[in-house]
């Protein structure tokens, strides 16, 4: 006999409801591990790239046989030597891919940061915000096992990436906030929009900008407006590639990878995550995370009194650094090298060694925006011009809250004094 349709079965039919908690826990923590480690996988997949980027288009940032003179950062460091400083480069580029396909790059990574780190040593100029950023983010993605079942370390990897996000947004629109962004850097860039707005609505929207760029930032590390920061930094970052890249200024074009590769960063990171502002700044396990927190949430600060570096404070077109060109004579300018005399330009009353020019048109690279840098060209100039009176390294120091920056008036029988 066929069963009764109104006799009910002993167990229920409905299988889901049915499981247990335990079991339907499996597969959800699963899930989290796999997404987990997609988003690790491809935030360092998104950064090899982007250093890999950014060396590739500044060449001879990264060896010593170049005109433009290395900065180190302590006197009387190695120089090192053609043919080793490109063998250096090439072993850079070869850990970087060495990083990107092994399957534990742990190993790789740390190699990686501590060749760089000493290398940067001999040239500070090698410190400019993309590498530091890079450099500090693989770190942090190579302080977990890259195990699958690291769950704990994987997602705590990724949120000091998180944080370093949120703290370069917020402190690159802090920097902004001076008379100097708002009066030429803000127009030089909105050049680009052929846009003409009358003087008083510039003024206004110059000094908006910064705080939009602050609250990237600060929607970014929140859940609540997290989606808002996505898409104002994703609009930010295509205006910027606009007015810098072909279509725009075709300028520094070695920050272009950059600028796609932060779009890329905030979508794997930021894009349906439910990560906590908590969670972003403190609860985290790693040691590393406290290094961080100092490095982009605390130091930066210290540049607001002149106390820490620009490049490392998140200072980027702010139009506030340190700047100063060496002032030179037509003799001065026959002793230099030919390639070095096409950055010669004439002002009214002078020749000027433009060291900006220098330093992109070598390098592709800004000059590291401290003193120190810029005396070190002064020095340079010192030596190929025989140590004329007619040199003269001109310029200004930031200003800081602690006042408007100091004067730049250095000679060869000064502070450019080179010493055997």
């Amino acid at each position: 006999m066929g069963a009764s349709s109104n006799v009910n079965p002993p167990f229920p039919a409905a299988v889901p409801n049915s499981i247990s908690p335990t079991a339907e826990r499996i597969p959800v923590t699963r899930s989290l591990e796999a997404a987990s480690d997609r988003t690790a996988l491809r935030t360092k997949t998104v950064v090899v790239a982007g250093f890999v980027a950014g060396l590739w288009l500044s060449p001879k940032l990264w060896v010593s046989t170049r005109f433009y003179p290395l900065v180190p950062v302590f006197p009387h460091l190695p120089h090192i030597p053609f043919p080793l400083d490109y063998l250096c480069y090439g072993f850079l580029l070869l850990l970087l891919c060495a990083i990107a396909f092994v399957e534990k790059p742990r190993t790789y990574i740390f190699t990686f940061a501590a060749f760089i780190f000493a290398y940067s040593l001999l040239d500070q100029t090698r410190w400019q915000p993309w590498a530091y950023q890079y450099w500090v983010m693989l770190i942090a993605l190579g302080c977990y096992s890259w195990k699958p079942d690291d769950v704990r370390g994987q997602r705590d990897a990724v949120n000091i990436c998180r944080l370093i996000m949120g703290c370069t947004y917020v402190y690159s629109g802090l920097q902004k906030l001076n008379v100097k962004f708002v009066a030429e850097g803000f127009p030089w860039v909105l050049e680009t929009l052929h846009v003409h707005l009358p003087l008083t609505y510039l003024n206004y929207l110059g000094w908006t900008i910064p705080f939009i760029e602050v609250s990237i930032g600060l929607c970014l590390l929140t859940r609540r407006f997290r989606k808002i920061g996505i898409v104002n930094g994703i609009v930010m970052h295509i205006f910027i590639l606009y007015s810098f890249g072909p279509l725009g200024r075709d300028w520094n074009s070695v920050v272009w990878p950059w600028n796609v590769v932060m779009i890329a960063l905030i979508l794997i990171l930021f894009w349906n995550t439910d990560v906590t502002f908590g969670d972003i700044l403190w609860r985290n396990k790693f040691l590393y995370h406290k290094v961080v927190l100092l490095l982009f949430g605390v130091l930066p600060a210290l540049s607001f009194i002149g106390r820490w570096p620009s490049d490392l404070s998140l200072a980027l077109y702010t139009d506030n650094l340190t700047e100063a060109n060496v002032l030179i004579s037509e003799k001065v300018k026959r002793d230099l090298p030919e390639s070095v005399q096409q950055y010669v330009k004439p002002i009214p009353g002078h020749i000027v060694l433009r060291v900006q020019d220098w330093s992109f048109g070598e390098m592709n690279v800004p000059p590291y925006a401290e003193i120190q840098s810029f005396t070190a060209v002064g020095s340079t100039v010192c030596r190929y011009g025989h140590n004329s009176a007619d040199i003269l390294l001109s310029g200004y120091e930031k200003n800081t809250l602690l006042g408007p920056g100091k004067e730049i008036r250095d000679t060869c029988f000064g502070r450019l004094v080179i010493h055997p």
